[in-house]
C-alpha cells in the first residue's frame, strides 16, 4: 500500500466525516454516548479476559477518554503519569516511545481491543483520538496475550460506535506553534449497523530546534448485530508521523556539568537536513461474537497489522576532552514489517454444584513478516554542542552497506482460563498458555532457523470483605521473546525465551464517594542475556532482575464538585544476577513515585479548575551506573468552561517550566522532558 494510496485514503475519510453532521440532532447533548467514561471497576479487562475489573487478582488501573482531553495529555507516556510505579519515559519528539515506557520498573506491551500489537504505537505516540479508555495491567499476563513485556500490559480499548447520531470536532492552538484539529462522529448507518468515525491532523512546531510534527490518524470502526445471537465489529486505523530523527542530548552538558555552561534543552544535534524520520502503519481488526445457546459464544478474531518506517538518523557518541566536542555516527535504513493474528476463543459457564466455572479457551496463530536494510554513514562529522555546525548542510550523506535482513516468525498457541466462583464471594482465576514458535532469518544471506516453545500459567484468587473492601493475591508468569530470536550460544543453540513472574497481595475499597487500592508486589525478568564469562563474545541466559514496593492509587469526593485522585509507589529496583557488571540499582527505576490530581467545580454554572502535580524520584541512567537521573516535580493546571454545545479547555503542564531528562537506554545520551506547554482546546458537540 503506498504512501499516497494511504493519503487520499485519509483525504477520503476526513471528506466522509465532513457529510455525516447532518445527521446530528443538535437539540441533544451527546456527551456521555460520545466518551464513556464508566466507573474504575466497571467491565472486563481489556475486551477479552471476560474477568470483570473487581475481580481481576493483579492491579489495573483505568485512564478515561475524559481524564486524557481534561489533563491535556499529548502522548502515551504523559498519560502514565497517572499511574503511580509506571515510567512516563520519552518526550514524544523522541524517536520511538513506547521503548522507554516502564511498570514497575519493566517495560510494558500495548495491546488495542485485547490483541498485541507490534510497534503500532511506535508509529505515533500521540494517536489516541480513537482510544475510549488506558487499561493498565500490572505484571506479567502471559495466559491470554503471549509473549510480552515483564512490566505489564498498557491496554488500548477504542472507541464504539453509538446508536444515537451526534458527534464533536475539536480544535486546538498550543506552545511552539501547535495546531491540531480532530473529528469524532457517530451514529446508525441502518437498523443493524451502526458506524462511528474518528480523526486527527497536526501540524505542529516543538520546542526542539528545526523539529517539526506532521502526523495524521484516522479510525473508523463498525458494529453490526444482523441477529440477537450475532454482533460483528470491525476496526480500521491508519497513523502517519513525518519528524525528524531527534539523537537526544549529551550526558555532559545535561546532567553532568561540562565546566562552561548547560546545554538548552531545544538543542537539536542530528542533522536538520536530512535527519528524516517518517513512519506510518495501517491496522485492522475483525471479530464476532456468537452465542451458540446455552452460556457458550464462540469469538473469532482476526488482525492485520503494519509498521513501515524511513529514516536517517544521527547518533550521540562519546563526548572530547574539551567537553564541548561532540563525536557522532549515523545509519540510515528502511523497515518494512507485516503482522497477522487469528484466534478463535470459546467460552461459557459451567456449574458443578454450587461452584460456577466461567471457562475462556482459544488458540492463536500469529505470523511476522519483517525486512530490515541498513547502511552506515561514512562522514557523520563532529559538532560544537554550543556553536553547532551541520555536516550535511554543505555536503551530502555518504553511506556504506551494513546489512540486509529478512525475518520469519510463526506462532501457534492454545490456552485455557477459569474463573471459579467458589462463593458468592470468593472467586478463583487459573490459566495456563503453551506456545510453539517457529524462526527464520536471513541476514546478509546467512540463513538461520529455530523452534522455542514457552509455557506460562497464573494463580489467582479475590475474596469480598463486605459490599466495599475486598482482598486479592495472585502468582503471574510471562515470557518474551524479543531479545532472544536469532541469537545462539557459544554451543550453537538456540536460546528458551526470558521468563518473568509476579507475587502480588492487595486490597481494594469502591464505596459512594471513594476508590482505593494497595498492593504489595514482587515482579522478576529472569533468564535474560548476559556475557558468557567463558566466552565474551557470545551470552548465555542467566541475568536476573527483580523490583520489590508497595503501590497506593484511590479517588476521593472530597465535597460536591471536588475529586481527589492520588497515588504513591515505593519500589526497591535491583540487577541480582549478571555477568555484565552490571549488578545493583535497576535502570531509570525510582525508588519513589507519586502522582496528585484535583477537578474542583468552580461557583460560575460550567467552570471547573484542575489542578494536578506527579513526582519521580531519582534514578540510574543505565544499570549499576553511577551517573543518575534527578528526582523532579511536575505540575499542571487546567481551566474547562462548558455552555451550551461548547467545550473550552485551557491547560499548562509543566507548569514552573521543571528543567529534567529522561534515559535513553545508553550511557551517553538523555532527552529532555518537555518545557512548560499551553494549549486552547475548543470543541463543539453536536
Amino acid at each position: 500500500m503506498s504512501i499516497q494510496f494511504r493519503r487520499r485514503l485519509l483525504a477520503g475519510a476526513a471528506s466522509l466525516c465532513l457529510s455525516l453532521p447532518v445527521w446530528a440532532d443538535p437539540a441533544k447533548d451527546l456527551t456521555d454516548e460520545i466518551i464513556v467514561t464508566g466507573t474504575k471497576i466497571s467491565g472486563d479487562f481489556g475486551e477479552k479476559s471476560g474477568i470483570p475489573l473487581a475481580k481481576v487478582p493483579q492491579s489495573v488501573q483505568v485512564l478515561t477518554a475524559e481524564e486524557l482531553t481534561d489533563a491535556g495529555v499529548r502522548s502515551v507516556g504523559d498519560a502514565l503519569r497517572a499511574v503511580p510505579s509506571a515510567t512516563a519515559g520519552n518526550s514524544r519528539v523522541a524517536r520511538y516511545q513506547s521503548f522507554s515506557l516502564r511498570v514497575r520498573g519493566f517495560a510494558a506491551d500495548q495491546m488495542r481491543n485485547g490483541i498485541r500489537q507490534r510497534y503500532y504505537e511506535d508509529v505515533d505516540p500521540s494517536a489516541l483520538s480513537n482510544v475510549e479508555r488506558i487499561e493498565v495491567l500490572k505484571g506479567p499476563s502471559a495466559v491470554l496475550y503471549g509473549h510480552s513485556a515483564v512490566g505489564g500490559i498498557i491496554s488500548m480499548v477504542t472507541k464504539s460506535p453509538q446508536e444515537t447520531r451526534g458527534g464533536s470536532v475539536s480544535v486546538l492552538l498550543g506552545s511552539d506553534d501547535q495546531k491540531l484539529a480532530s473529528f469524532d462522529i457517530t451514529g446508525a448507518l441502518s437498523d443493524t449497523l451502526s458506524a462511528r468515525l474518528t480523526g486527527e491532523i497536526e501540524r505542529s512546531g516543538t520546542f526542539v530546534d528545526f523539529q517539526d510534527m506532521d502526523r495524521e490518524n484516522v479510525g473508523l470502526s463498525l458494529a453490526w448485530q444482523p441477529a440477537p445471537s450475532v454482533s460483528a465489529h470491525l476496526v480500521a486505523e491508519y497513523i502517519e508521523r513525518r519528524t525528524l530523527n531527534n539523537p537526544g542530548l549529551p550526558v555532559i552538558g545535561t546532567i553532568q556539568s561540562n565546566g562552561v555552561q548547560p546545554l538548552r534543552r531545544g538543542l537539536f544535534l542530528g542533522e536538520p537536513d536530512v535527519g528524516y524520520l517518517d513512519a506510518d502503519a495501517p491496522l485492522v481488526q475483525a471479530w464476532a461474537e456468537v452465542d451458540l445457546g446455552g452460556g457458550w459464544t464462540v469469538t473469532p478474531r482476526l488482525q492485520y497489522q503494519e509498521f513501515n518506517t524511513d529514516f536517517l538518523q544521527t547518533r550521540v557518541r562519546p563526548m572530547l576532552a574539551d567537553n564541548v566536542t561532540l563525536t557522532r555516527n549515523g545509519r540510515t535504513g528502511a523497515e518494512d514489517d507485516e503482522y497477522y493474528i487469528a484466534q478463535l476463543d470459546l467460552s461459557g459457564t459451567v456449574a458443578t454444584g454450587a461452584v460456577t466455572h466461567k471457562i475462556l479457551g482459544g488458540y492463536e496463530f500469529g505470523a511476522e513478516r519483517s525486512t530490515f536494510q541498513q547502511f552506515n554513514l561514512t562522514n557523520v562529522g563532529n559538532i560544537n554542542v554550543l556553536r553547532p555546525d551541520y555536516t550535511f548542510d554543505s555536503v551530502q550523506p555518504a553511506r556504506t552497506f551494513a546489512f540486509d535482513s529478512v525475518g520469519d516468525a510463526d506462532t501457534h498457541a492454545i490456552y485455557l482460563q477459569d474463573l471459579i466462583g467458589v462463593t458468592d464471594r470468593f472467586d478463583v482465576v487459573l490459566g495456563a498458555r503453551q506456545s510453539w514458535i517457529d524462526y527464520s532469518s536471513v541476514f546478509n544471506g546467512a540463513v538461520d532457523k529455530s523452534s522455542i516453545d514457552g509455557f506460562s500459567w497464573q494463580v489467582g484468587a479475590t475474596y469480598r470483605l463486605t459490599d466495599a473492601w475486598s482482598v486479592y493475591g495472585g502468582y503471574n508468569t510471562g515470557f518474551d521473546l524479543e531479545n532472544v530470536l536469532g541469537s545462539r550460544s557459544a554451543d550453537g543453540t538456540p536460546f528458551d525465551p526470558e521468563e518473568s513472574n509476579q507475587k502480588e497481595l492487595g486490597i481494594r475499597y469502591a464505596g459512594d464517594g471513594m476508590r482505593f487500592s494497595a498492593a504489595l508486589f514482587d515482579i522478576r525478568r529472569t533468564n535474560y542475556l548476559t556475557t558468557d564469562p567463558n566466552n565474551p563474545d557470545f551470552q548465555i541466559s542467566n541475568g536476573e532482575a527483580r523490583v520489590r514496593g508497595l503501590e497506593i492509587e484511590g479517588e476521593l469526593l472530597v465535597v460536591d464538585g471536588w475529586t481527589l485522585q492520588a497515588g504513591a509507589a515505593f519500589m526497591d529496583p535491583e540487577v541480582i544476577r549478571s555477568n555484565d557488571g552490571d549488578k545493583g540499582r535497576l535502570a531509570d527505576t525510582p525508588r519513589f513515585q507519586a502522582t496528585l490530581n484535583s477537578r474542583i467545580a468552580l461557583p460560575v454554572e460550567g467552570l471547573e479548575l484542575r489542578l494536578g502535580g506527579s513526582h519521580v524520584g531519582s534514578r540510574s541512567l543505565v544499570n549499576a551506573g553511577p551517573k543518575r537521573l534527578d528526582a523532579y516535580t511536575l505540575v499542571d493546571a487546567g481551566l474547562g468552561y462548558s455552555i451550551g454545545a461548547w467545550d473550552f479547555d485551557l491547560t499548562a503542564s509543566n507548569l514552573l517550566d521543571k528543567r529534567y531528562f529522561t534515559g535513553t537506554g545508553t550511557a551517553l545520551a538523555v532527552y529532555s522532558g518537555d518545557p512548560r506547554q499551553v494549549a486552547l482546546r475548543g470543541t463543539v458537540r453536536f
